[in-house]
């Protein structure tokens, strides 16, 4: 099973999900986090480096800063691109890292000695929905010289009521959507979500870690869903969240937030 761990700490932290060196180390290989704060870089190495050897880490990145989020999202008919994150929270997004575990308790006995814990933030533990045979997400590839990568963080707002007739659409139209940004070379992985009510938010209070029901932030708006997208730059990132069934039915938002690529810092 797979699990999505959301790294969230107050606005634009230090949390953030772990990065590897794909094309130097191959999925498996040794980690490096660049991040300032030589305490905390050395943590997250050696958690990282247990995870991946242990091939319970299959990938993830620290996200660039909220001040760099795109939301998309559709009002009226008309597509709408904001500056900021998908809900103004204490606390935000700050990366992201997916694991393949034999149970939810296990997911979370690895969130619970990751640094954005032990370091005052939270994380979100969330499995993967994988209906019929839609493949797991693997270790991501290098990435391509010119190109950008973007988390998507699908949004779905719990006070969108749809027909029958849209809530017949939106299956296949999501579909088409994976089948032409596949096609398009874009997407790298993405995959649905479990429902809020089967997340687990861990966090240390007071020197003691703990695990609650539910997400990280009571909001209208939860994250449903992630993608993975490879583009020339934001605008291209911005075309293809419009097109998503989230943002062309109205349901919810996309967050647009780009990788922190190291050696930018």
């Amino acid at each position: 099973m797979q699990y999505m761990l959301i790294h969230v700490g107050e606005q634009d932290g230090e949390q953030g999900g772990g990065q590897r060196d794909e094309a130097q180390h191959g999925p498996a290989g040794p980690t490096e986090d660049r991040r300032p704060g030589a305490e905390v870089s050395t943590e997250l190495a050696d958690w990282l480096e247990e995870a991946i050897e242990q091939r319970v880490n299959l990938q993830g990145s620290r996200l660039r800063p909220i001040g760099e989020a795109t939301t998309v999202r559709a009002r009226g008919g008309e597509v709408l691109v904001t500056d900021g994150p998908f809900v103004e929270t204490k606390e935000q997004v700050g990366g992201y890292d997916l694991l393949e575990c034999g149970s939810l308790e296990e997911a979370i006995g690895w969130a619970r000695r990751h640094p954005t814990v032990t370091g005052g933030g939270a994380i979100e533990v969330r499995p993967l929905r994988v209906p019929g045979e839609v493949p797991n997400c693997g270790p991501l590839p290098p990435l391509a010289v010119g190109a950008m990568r973007y988390l998507f963080m699908v949004t779905a707002d719990e006070g969108v009521q749809l027909t029958e007739e849209e809530s017949a659409r939106v299956g296949p139209a999501t579909d088409a959507w994976v089948a032409e940004m596949n096609g398009r070379g874009v997407r790298l992985c993405g995959n649905q979500l479990e429902r809020v009510d089967q997340a687990r938010t861990v966090r240390s209070t007071g020197g003691h870690v703990l695990v609650t029901d539910g997400p990280f932030a009571e909001t209208k708006e939860q994250i449903a869903g992630f993608d993975v997208i490879d583009c020339a730059d934001l605008d291209e990132a911005i075309e293809v969240a419009s097109k998503h069934p989230v943002t062309s039915f109205g349901i919810g938002a996309i967050e647009v937030r780009p990788f922190w690529v190291w050696d930018e810092s």
